[in-house]
């Protein structure tokens, strides 16, 4: 089964009550960084691949989605409120029919900021999530993700390997950027692959 057609994976096994029970403990804690490492455990076991945590964000997602509809089932049932009723409404959603992956096509991940700066960038992995847990609500954390995720840093003379940058060294170049260049940055972040109900069925 391709999971956003770039990555290939085989049908999961599915989960058994001792990895269920960890999934639950884990999402009690509140810790993220628990949360993900108990799921990377789950889905690495499951999909027998060892490479879980290197694998985009997004096809960490969607396998865990493959994993949810093979294990319990692929029809969820939500309460929301609607925002013009205010009432409550039960929304009925098929995980495998429903659920889509937004932007699934040929990902550029290169960003040119001027003439004399271009930004290579690697897709984000579940790792980066766990390293920098609170990256969508953190300033600092933010800055330190997104200098996780550049691979090269070229202008028209050098081109830096930021794997050999230590992490302060690329927090400090995303500082560095300004206001047009950052927002150009998060622009690219905000066009990466990501799940999306697209179905409006309900009961």
């Amino acid at each position: 089964i391709g999971v956003t057609g770039v990555q290939t994976c085989a049908l999961p096994i599915s989960i058994v009550v001792s990895e269920e029970k960890a999934i639950l403990i884990a999402k009690q804690s509140g810790n993220k960084q628990t949360i993900i490492k108990t799921l990377s455990n789950v889905l690495e076991n499951c999909f027998k691949e060892e490479k879980i945590k290197n694998q985009p964000l997004w096809d960490f997602e969607n396998m865990f989605l493959l994993l949810r509809a093979k294990s319990i089932g692929e029809i969820e049932k939500y309460e929301i409120i609607c925002p013009e009723t205010k009432e409550k409404v039960t929304i009925q959603i098929n995980l495998l029919e429903d659920i889509k992956i937004k932007n699934d096509k040929k990902i550029n991940n290169k960003i040119k900021l001027n003439d004399n700066l271009l930004l290579v960038f690697k897709s984000p992995t579940i790792s980066d999530v766990f390293k920098y847990p609170e990256y969508n609500t953190s300033t600092e954390q933010l800055y330190a993700f997104i200098g996780n995720c550049i691979k090269q840093v070229q202008t028209q003379n050098d081109t830096i390997d930021c794997s050999e940058l230590s992490e302060k060294e690329k927090i400090e170049f995303v500082q560095s950027l300004t206001p047009n260049q950052f927002k150009s940055v998060l622009n690219y972040f905000e066009s990466l692959p990501c799940l999306q109900i697209v179905s409006d069925r309900k009961s």
